[in-house]
């Protein structure tokens, strides 16, 4: 189908438009204007996927309405827009970057706006938590930082998934201290339910994506490797000192998980990398604290016997 100069002006003046109204959420609004750019030319990929684009997310508005509660609304529009970025768009004939990213502007601020209701009306960690991640994902670190400071200070800094975030979020800014602090201890907590995939700034990233090469990132154990790898690496280096209440509680941690793996020698592959970062942890406090060196020798001597690759790794990179 020959298209004329002026035609193609017009699709991509009429396309812009669309996109303009896709992040507000005017899909029907936008939808007349991609009909008139097909129109002028039915070949165009972008004016056809950006219809496609269209469709999924006015059908998903509509089903919005059908849903009452404030996080269960938000809650929807996060699955779907995973769902959208991860399966969705890979039968699109176009990338559709810029009609995405208006997409994206329009879910995420959406979806923000419930979340903020509920955090503010009732307290809600997870409301705070999933505020956090709407707004960086919109580019507002700051603000997003905020959110997710409630959420750490509400479950009393017991939440891994809020402090991970937001260690992410301080990486964004470039408080790489902070942020090193924060995801190692995330990980140190429980790194099995922090969403790998939702760390977007690139000091982590280049962990994750360096420890994908070492392994397989479909290991059931690769969130527990990270800190280990982390650490090694000098990615997760910043140190500090355990009180002693945490002293106690990792000592006791370190004895419960040596006995299940004397226990059953199966279990050993699971725990590993979960007593090899408790070790680690055991060898920043006894360095900051200035203990002997046989008492870290010792230390030493544990993770060799665990993992000797972790081992000859700790003295490569020390």
């Amino acid at each position: 189908m020959l298209v004329d100069k002026d035609d193609e002006l017009n699709i991509d003046d009429l396309i812009t438009k669309g996109y303009r109204l896709f992040e507000t959420g005017h899909f029907v609004e936008a939808r007349k204007f991609l009909d008139a750019a097909h129109s002028l030319n039915y070949e165009n990929p972008e004016v056809k996927t950006a219809l496609r684009a269209c469709g999924y997310w006015r059908q998903r508005q509509q089903n919005l309405e059908t849903i009452y509660d404030d996080v269960a609304k938000g809650d929807y529009l996060y699955r779907q827009w995973k769902h959208y970025t991860g399966k969705y768009q890979t039968d699109f004939e176009h990338p559709l970057d810029e009609g995405s990213a208006c997409i994206k502007k329009w879910v995420h601020t959406e979806a923000l706006s419930y979340y903020r209701k509920q955090a503010f009306g009732t307290s809600d960690i997870e409301a705070f938590f999933q505020a956090g991640r709407c707004q960086k994902a919109l580019g507002n670190y700051e603000e997003c930082i905020s959110m997710l400071k409630e959420a750490v200070g509400l479950s009393g800094g017991s939440d891994s998934r809020s402090l991970a975030e937001l260690a992410d979020a301080y990486a964004l800014i470039g408080e790489s201290q902070w942020a090193k602090v924060l995801l190692r201890e995330a990980l140190f907590l429980n790194a099995s339910v922090i969403e790998l995939d939702e760390i977007i700034s690139p000091l982590f990233r280049r962990l994750i994506d360096r420890l994908s090469k070492e392994i397989e990132s479909e290991n059931l154990n690769f969130s527990e490797w990270l800190p280990v790898y982390g650490a090694i690496w000098g990615v997760l280096d910043v140190k500090r000192e355990l009180s002693a209440v945490e002293y106690g509680k990792l000592k006791r941690s370190i004895y419960a998980l040596k006995s299940e793996i004397a226990i059953s020698n199966e279990r050993e592959a699971v725990l590993a990398p979960k007593l090899i970062n408790h070790f680690l942890r055991l060898i920043d406090h006894y360095q900051i604290t200035g203990t002997n060196h046989e008492a870290i020798d010792d230390v030493l001597v544990n993770i060799k016997l665990l993992s000797p690759a972790i081992y000859r790794n700790y003295f490569e990179h020390s």
